[in-house]
C-alpha cells in the first residue's frame, strides 16, 4: 500500500513539472516516448534556421535521414493557428527535401506512417495535415504535430510531449524497447490535448 501511495505521489509530481525543468523520458511503447520537462526552443541543424522544441530533435533527425525531408515552419508564434502546435514549437511543415517530384514519394510514406487512415493519426502525432486536408498535401506540404499536454500557452514550451524517439536517451534508430504493457491509445493518456486541425 505504501509503494502504491509513493508511486501516485511521484506520478503527480511529474505531471506538475514545468517545461523548463530537467528532462525525464518514459518509453510507453516501441515508438512512443513521453518526455516531461526540458522544453526549450532551439534551431534545427541543417534546416535554414527553423526552430523547434528541442525534445523533438531526435524525431526530426530520424525524418531527415529516413525520408529526406525539407523543413519549413517549426516554432512559429504567428502566422499559424493560435491553438495549434506551431506557437509551442511542436509542429513542422515538411516538404520534399530533394527538390524533385520523386521526393514526394518519401513524404507520402511519412504521411502514411503518421496517419494510416484519414483523421486517425498514430501516436506520437497529434494532427497530420496532408492529402484530404485544405491547404496541405502532396506538392504543397505535410504538416506534422506532436502530442502534448492540454492547456498550453503560445510562446512557451509544453510541460510534456510525445515523441517517437526518447530525447537524450540511450536508444538509437527508431527508439526500440518495450512499452511494458502501457497503452498508447490517446484516450489512455490523461491530459493529452485533443487533436485540432491547422486551419491557418
Amino acid at each position: 500500500m505504501l509503494a502504491l501511495a509513493l508511486a501516485l505521489v511521484a506520478a503527480l509530481a511529474v505531471g506538475s513539472t514545468p517545461a523548463h525543468a530537467a528532462m525525464e523520458s518514459q518509453k510507453l511503447s516501441k515508438n512512443v516516448c513521453k518526455t516531461t520537462g526540458g522544453g526549450e526552443f532551439v534551431r534545427v541543424p541543417h534546416s535554414g534556421g527553423a526552430r523547434i522544441d528541442k525534445r523533438l530533435l531526435p524525431d526530426v533527425r530520424w525524418m531527415q535521414r529516413r525520408f529526406d525531408v525539407g523543413l519549413g515552419d517549426g516554432y512559429a508564434p504567428t502566422g499559424h493557428s493560435p491553438n495549434g502546435e506551431h506557437p509551442i514549437g511542436l509542429a513542422f511543415d515538411i516538404y520534399s527535401g530533394n527538390g524533385r517530384d520523386s521526393g514526394w514519394e518519401k513524404i507520402d510514406a511519412l504521411a502514411k506512417l503518421a496517419e494510416p487512415r484519414q483523421n486517425q493519426p498514430k501516436l506520437p502525432w497529434r494532427w497530420v495535415g496532408y492529402d484530404g486536408d485544405a491547404g496541405h498535401g502532396r506538392g504543397h506540404h505535410l504538416h506534422l504535430s506532436w502530442g502534448h499536454n492540454d492547456n498550453t500557452t503560445p510562446r512557451k514550451p509544453a510541460k510534456w510531449v510525445l515523441t517517437r524517439i526518447c530525447p537524450g536517451g540511450s536508444q538509437g534508430g527508431d527508439g526500440g524497447g518495450s512499452g511494458g504493457g502501457i497503452s498508447t491509445r490517446s484516450e489512455a493518456l490523461p491530459g493529452l490535448a485533443p487533436a485540432a486541425p491547422e486551419t491557418d
